[in-house]
């Protein structure tokens, strides 16, 4: 690893030791209303925000921990609708430099360990990277998040695997757009799992730091972060990790 990756990494450790001093800037807008219950977000559409609102807290607690501490935090409405969303289960809004909303097609008891996780995920990366970044990615650290799905995803990714559905990483990443099969999701999910696994998890962040101003430098990045040459390597070595049972534990995975 070169010593810009190795910086990056010293960074990100502080900004987890110093997890408790974001927590007064996530409002400072908002300071001065003591009837705020989140520090994070604010929960719209249910009975009894409450309960969620302490959910959304937990969930981005457990990023900061693993991934670091975002500069900057603004609360925005996770707003759960009552409305059919289709094939849409929820999304994340953003006009920079702040997450204008996220909203949410499914009751709170079908959201928590899956979409709210997910989409609180693309919130917490807008803020830490402070930027949009590579949609492959995006999706599959998203993806990552939904701990009540992950047995399903691996599920998913084997089949994919067995019936040769996969498509070339070369061609998710840097894309602009969704893909018919939703690779994006299913693959993204896959690699990122593998990614993590290879150093931990702020290890990736860091990669992600790298990789966000520019998508065209993956490889570069990739091998100054992991040592692998580039998109063709890393698939080959991830298609092994498939093949192999997905085994988290021999890579070392962050559960």
């Amino acid at each position: 690893m070169k010593t810009d990756s190795l910086a990056t990494f010293a960074l990100l450790i502080a900004s987890v030791v110093a997890t408790g001093a974001v927590v007064e800037s996530a409002r400072a807008e908002d300071a001065n209303n003591p009837g705020l219950r989140s520090k994070y977000v604010r929960v719209e559409g249910l009975a009894n925000p409450i309960e969620a609102e302490e959910e959304c807290d937990a969930i981005l607690r457990r990023l900061f921990q693993r991934y670091g501490v975002p500069q900057r935090w603004r609360q925005f409405p996770v707003r759960f609708s009552n409305r059919p969303g289709g094939a849409i289960a929820g999304y994340t809004s953003y006009v920079y430099p702040n997450v204008t909303e996220t909203v949410i097609f499914q009751s709170f008891a079908e959201a928590r360990g899956g979409t709210l996780d997910h989409e609180l995920t693309h919130a917490f990366f807008f803020y830490f990277l402070d930027s949009h970044f590579d949609l492959f990615f995006n999706e599959g650290v998203a993806q990552n998040s939904e701990y009540a799905k992950r047995g399903e995803l691996r599920v998913e990714v084997a089949r994919r695997c067995a019936a040769n559905e996969f498509a070339r990483l070369r061609t998710l990443c840097g894309r602009g757009e969704y893909d018919a099969r939703l690779n994006l999701y299913v693959q993204g999910f896959s690699v990122v799992d593998y990614l993590i696994g290879r150093a931990g998890s702020l290890w990736f962040a860091a990669f992600l730091q790298a990789l966000a101003p520019d998508a065209s430098n993956v490889d570069a990045a990739l091998d100054d972060f992991y040592g692998i040459a580039g998109l063709e390597a890393l698939e080959a070595e991830w298609l092994v990790y498939v093949c192999g049972g997905q085994d988290r534990e021999s890579t070392r995975a962050v559960k």
